[in-house]
């Protein structure tokens, strides 16, 4: 069983880095600006389908559309589907938005065949904007997650989680299990009660960490060079524009770029 369908019971707990707040939500909204046409959502992220007027939200996992997804009205619609498999129409969205979706498929190849997808989708002029979990050029060593984890945190525990994650990434290739976040942190902290103690954090919070146990999903941490060497053909205006002050914020930059005028694809 993947963690996504255990996923929605934590939904509440969650914060930014792994949940938009105010300041993802503004950016997006001013990186689509005025727009007039139905929104594709990556996923049921509830923030976003609540901030545009017109939206198909697309998961491939149906517990998130049971239990996350604010329901279906006349212009905002769920479709229980993998993005990778979205056939149409084409030349349709004024806009497609996401928070984090890039980085929920397997490989930079499927990366590629996503943003394929988008421009396809994309009709001539419409905007993309997603906000990304980039591995940075300076990378999170062993020695830096152990020092964060024995003093008092200076960020919360989800961003934590994702500095892990980001390690495990750039020694291993891209394209991570996330088992394997568990794994890691279990053998770098045997002692929960301790990393509790030393770095305040709760440990309900800290034992969300178990939601990976077993789960087969992969996830996708590039770098920038990385994000960049996938793009699709056919657009233009693209910008990697930084977002908020939240923890780990220096991590997760908002992709955005138009579609050409000429690129009906």
């Amino acid at each position: 069983m993947t963690h996504w369908q255990k996923y929605h019971a934590a939904w509440s707990k969650l914060e930014a880095p792994l949940r938009p707040n105010a300041d993802t939500l503004s950016k997006i909204r001013e990186l689509i600006g005025d727009i007039s046409g139905p929104v594709l959502l990556l996923g049921v992220t509830p923030e976003l389908a609540n901030s545009f007027d017109q939206v198909l939200g697309v998961d491939k996992n149906k517990a998130m559309i049971d239990h996350v997804w604010p329901g279906d009205t006349a212009a905002k619609k769920a479709l229980h589907a993998d993005w990778l498999d979205l056939e149409g129409p084409k030349n349709h969205f004024a806009a497609v938005v996401g928070d984090g979706s890039l980085n929920a498929v397997t490989t930079l190849r499927e990366v590629r065949q996503l943003l394929q997808r988008v421009a396809a989708l994309l009709a001539p002029r419409g905007r993309f904007a997603c906000r990304l979990y980039e591995r940075p050029e300076k990378p999170f060593t062993e020695d830096h997650l152990r020092q964060m984890g024995s003093r008092q945190a200076t960020v919360n525990f989800h961003a934590f989680k994702w500095q892990i994650a980001m390690h495990l990434a750039e020694g291993g290739g891209a394209s991570m299990p996330v088992v394997l976040i568990r794994e890691r942190f279990n053998e770098l902290f045997p002692d929960r009660d301790k990393l509790a103690r030393d770095t305040g954090w709760s440990r309900d919070i800290i034992d969300m960490i178990d939601i990976y146990r077993g789960s087969p999903a992969i996830y996708t941490f590039p770098s920038r060079r990385e994000f960049l060497d996938v793009l699709p053909e056919g657009i233009s205006n693209v910008r990697f524009e930084p977002c908020g002050s939240y923890d780990l914020a220096e991590c997760c930059p908002m992709l955005a770029f138009d579609k050409n005028q000429a690129a009906a694809i």
